[in-house]
């Protein structure tokens, strides 16, 4: 990630995730059972970012799991997005799973065009503006939660209680070749970047575009 942040010239903070062997879990008794111990620690780590974003006072904020990567130009896509970016939005996703494309907004050149949000999971890689992480605080519970925290943005998506965009193609994926995930099994799509920064980096060998294996 370092290597990624370095070479795209990325001003970024680092949030320690909650571990799922973190005493802080005990504080949120997950009664309804519904989530497993990595599920949990996932939404509490999104649940105290939230928080941090309104006691600092942020206009939003880009969140990136650590096995994230980038296309190349991911700093012109970023430019176009926000060009035809509404000014009213709660979250924008970059990187998802399962999404399919709403309708297009705005009018851009680039491969990667922004679209409604219909049903987004995964959260590798969205962004939050601070009235999204007011709503998103008002609308889930880490006490009784109804399942894992994408699923609860899906959810206010869904049913228009937040203003959702996703990005499609999806600029940014999820790697997770030699790190499995903690929190689902099913992690590992099969997507694909035209132009990935870890392999331009030497950090992976090329893609094995069905199951994104390093070869």
């Amino acid at each position: 990630m370092n290597k990624q942040v370095s070479y795209l010239n990325l001003d970024v903070e680092y949030f320690d995730a909650i571990s799922k062997f973190n005493k802080i879990l005990n504080r949120f008794t997950n009664e309804n059972g519904k989530l497993t111990v990595g599920q949990r620690a996932c939404y509490i780590t999104h649940y105290l970012i939230y928080n941090q974003i309104i006691d600092e006072g942020l206009n939003n904020v880009l969140i990136l799991e650590d096995d994230v990567d980038f296309e190349t130009n991911i700093t012109d896509i970023m430019t176009d997005i926000h060009r035809n970016l509404p000014k009213s939005w709660d979250t924008l996703h970059l990187g998802h799973c399962y999404e399919v494309k709403g309708k297009l907004v705005g009018n851009s050149s680039f491969p990667n065009k922004l679209y409604e949000a219909m049903f987004p999971q995964c959260t590798h890689a969205y962004a939050i503006s601070n009235s999204g992480a007011h709503k998103m605080l008002q609308a889930i519970d880490p006490m009784n939660p109804r399942g894992p925290i994408d699923y609860e943005i899906s959810l206010q998506t869904k049913y228009k209680r937040i203003t959702s965009y996703s990005v499609h193609p999806q600029p940014i994926i999820q790697s997770k070749i030699d790190n499995p995930s903690d929190v689902a099994v099913t992690s590992n799509y099969p997507f694909e970047l035209t132009n990935s920064t870890m392999v331009l980096l030497g950090l992976l060998g090329t893609y094995d575009k069905q199951w994104m294996r390093k070869i």
